[in-house]
């Protein structure tokens, strides 16, 4: 074995689970974030966690508005996401740039891709500062599913988004 730095760990534990992380913009139109740094971290309530850079408009967004929708987005949307990766929603509109189609979540106002396998609507509990990033601790208010879209996961680190393949 050698010594590895983080981001060459990070291919070793390839593929990763990917998300869109939605947020409300100060608009109110929504904003798409591809965050990997994710875990579900309890069953009852039901929690999951995400960590952006401390500097993330993503993260101000939710830390602002106290709502969420983590995502797992479809497989026609790897290259959206890709974009979505290499701009900031301060100064853009990624679902616009990259044509997005949209859809309404009953219960909230923050809107998620139609290609989405899960969405997981959720209420920001607690942010915690972890290094260069904040760990954002959520409880989540319902899950929506559809089984039969293929989600995306993070392959070679974060370099190439695909789905995955059993067997």
């Amino acid at each position: 074995m050698k010594e590895l730095n983080i981001m060459e760990a990070t291919v070793l534990t390839s593929p990763n689970p990917l998300t869109l992380i939605c947020s409300k913009k100060e608009d109110g139109s929504t904003n798409l974030a591809p965050i990997c740094f994710v875990s579900y971290l309890s069953f009852n309530p039901p929690m999951v966690g995400f960590a952006t850079g401390k500097q993330s408009h993503t993260g101000k967004q939710v830390r602002e508005t106290g709502k969420v929708i983590v995502t797992v987005p479809g497989e026609s949307l790897a290259g959206a996401v890709m974009a979505c990766g290499a701009s900031t929603g301060a100064k853009t509109d990624k679902v616009a740039d990259n044509n997005i189609e949209m859809m309404a979540v009953e219960g909230s106002d923050i809107q998620i891709p139609v290609d989405t396998r899960l969405a997981m609507v959720a209420t920001l509990q607690q942010s915690v500062e972890v290094g260069d990033h904040i760990l954002h601790i959520c409880q989540v208010d319902k899950f929506l599913g559809d089984e039969d879209k293929k989600g995306l996961y993070a392959w070679n680190g974060f370099g190439k988004v695909a789905p995955a393949v059993e067997g």
